[in-house]
């Protein structure tokens, strides 16, 4: 079984308490051959006035920042290492950070990325695109977005599965994945796996005007059909019926709501990466609960 043995840790400057740093030593420790890159990316906009110094003293200043910051991830590297031996720093000077961690992914065969959770406002969804949510769309790698509580045996393990389209076989392998991911997951930490589903109501604004039609009836159908497909799926890969759990809504209020009721230490979920103006407008379901989660979230890419 593949294990996650080369994790990207994206690191906070200056931060004392580095909750993704934290989640990567709980993972390496139940693998011990798993290598930790602690990742700093540094960038002081003050830099950028100094334009009246000659190229030197540019780049004395430029040194002296970038030494300041790989001396503090050191020392704290330095400390962890009792923990976990594989453990390694690494301190790049770049304005533009998601550019930055795209590029150290694309160099090196990394099998997870891991960064701590942020709080986002309706504005930076519409203006400009936070960090974890640029990882989210266009890292090809798992990312796990860290929040500030314990991984503890038997914790639950949440895999938000779609059953949306009948015939989509990309979706297909996307459940397939989710779950193989939580397995995994599952034997490092000693979890239990739920499935979970939303099957989203039929709004009144979306009902079509046909004779006979009725919205009450698509949606109980629809609901029908997901219980029957995530019950399916179950029994093929041997999940127990008591670990499945379908509730009528939409994606981004049933996924945080059934993960707060089974206490979960994270939830999986699969990433269609939009871009561009549907992105910002619509945006993706992992994005949209990621704010609302209590827990981990694992994004994997299709």
């Amino acid at each position: 079984m593949r294990k996650y043995r080369n994790i990207l840790v994206i690191m906070e400057a200056k931060s004392e308490n580095q909750l993704a740093l934290k989640r990567a030593l709980e993972i390496a420790s139940l693998s011990p051959d798993t290598k930790v890159t602690a990742f700093l990316v540094i960038y002081d906009f003050s830099y950028d006035l100094t334009l009246l110094l000659s190229k030197e003293e540019q780049e004395k200043m430029r040194e002296g920042i970038i030494a300041a910051n790989n001396e503090w991830l050191q020392e704290k590297i330095t400390q962890l290492r009792k923990q976990h031996q594989e453990l390694y720093a690494k301190v790049l000077w770049q304005r533009n950070i998601s550019e930055a961690v795209l590029q150290e992914i694309a160099d090196n065969n990394y099998d997870l990325i891991i960064k701590a959770a942020e709080e986002h406002g309706l504005l930076d969804s519409m203006i400009f695109t936070p960090l974890d949510w640029q990882l989210l769309r266009k890292a090809e790698i798992p990312v796990l977005i860290s929040k500030d509580h314990p991984w503890n045996v038997n914790n639950n393990i949440v895999v938000a599965l779609n059953f949306s389209e009948k015939s989509n076989n990309r979706q297909r392998l996307m459940n397939i994945k989710l779950l193989r991911n939580a397995q995994e997951l599952a034997t490092l930490i000693g979890g239990t796996i739920h499935l979970i589903n939303a099957a989203p109501p039929m709004l009144p604004s979306t009902a079509i005007e046909l004779p006979g039609f009725s919205p009450d009836l698509y949606s109980e159908a629809l609901y029908k059909y997901n219980c029957e497909s995530l019950a399916n799926f179950a029994k093929k890969h041997r999940i127990p019926p008591a670990h499945c759990h379908v509730k009528e809504g939409q994606p981004d209020d049933v996924i945080p709501e059934l993960a707060a009721d089974l206490k979960a230490c994270a939830v999986l979920i699969g990433n269609a990466g939009r871009d561009g103006l549907s992105g910002a407008i619509i945006g993706n379901t992992c994005e949209q609960i990621v704010d609302d989660l209590n827990c981990d979230l694992l994004v994997i890419k299709s």
